[in-house]
């Protein structure tokens, strides 16, 4: 495993952080790609199961369309698959940044992202955009029927789940701004009703112009919005009991009145 740099034994150059990123990008590609080659043989299975529970029958237009449509998603269940090594891989070129206590938490930060990823993308897959698509198809009639494409289809599950995966880092996001003093507890409960608005207009952006995908999409995030408060309020917590145990140490001993000690 390579090891972090460490910013107060040498000073990274502009070429060296390029360097360091195209490594990063490079061998996050590389995992992606074998754990992809990894899933293909059941990416099948999983392509017919989403339409199953979705619209019941989809078509290709074109030759080609139907293994596209399988490369997609084996390329996304490798992305799944490799989740937790494409953001330790992240993290190591962010980490450098940070203080030497706090590069510590390198592998925590690549747990929680993946973990809050994977419940974006299952949040998304098994939930709303299935009923997102069922209520869009609500909408035929006896002359006007859906015939979606496969590719049309798994786009949609494709964007909605990264879109959900990534909308789903708001703890972690608050909690390392929460870290470096960007944000506090007390902003955050101030601005709740400002943060429900902009979750709102992002929901609105994401999903169709129909209010139960937005609210259902909305919900969850307000939920996790709520949880980086918590989250913000241990971590100010711990620093100020830090900094209380720092000036207490600093302080000088106490004298005796008596002259003795």
């Amino acid at each position: 495993m390579k090891r972090l740099r460490n910013p107060v034994d040498q000073e990274m150059s502009l070429w060296d952080h390029l360097e360091e990123l195209r490594r990063v990008i490079l061998s996050s590609l590389a995992a992606v790609t074998v754990g992809a080659f990894a899933v293909y043989a059941v990416s099948g299975r999983i392509l017919e199961f989403l339409v199953a529970e979705t619209v019941g029958q989809a078509q290709f237009l074109r030759p080609t369309e139907g293994f596209m449509a399988r490369l997609k998603l084996s390329l996304l269940l490798g992305l799944v698959l490799t989740l937790p090594f494409v953001f330790f891989q992240i993290w190591t070129f962010i980490v450098p940044g940070l203080l030497k206590k706090e590069r510590r938490a390198v592998v925590p930060l690549a747990f929680f992202s993946t973990l809050l990823f994977l419940g974006g993308i299952a949040f998304s897959s098994f939930l709303l955009t299935p009923t997102m698509v069922r209520f869009l198809v609500g909408f035929s009639s006896e002359h006007i029927t859906a015939n979606l494409s496969i590719s049309y289809l798994l786009d949609f599950f494709i964007k909605m789940g990264l879109a959900c995966g990534l909308l789903f880092q708001l703890p972690l996001v608050i909690a390392i701004l929460s870290m470096f003093e960007v944000l506090t507890p007390e902003f955050l409960m101030q601005k709740w009703r400002h943060a429900v608005v902009v979750i709102l207009i992002i929901s609105a952006v994401v999903t169709p112009s129909d209010a139960a995908s937005q609210l259902a999409l909305a919900a969850p995030v307000m939920v996790l919005y709520a949880a980086s408060i918590v989250v913000s309020k241990l971590i100010w917590r711990r620093k100020l009991k830090e900094r209380r145990e720092a000036a207490e140490a600093s302080l000088p001993p106490a004298v005796d009145p008596d002259g003795e000690g």
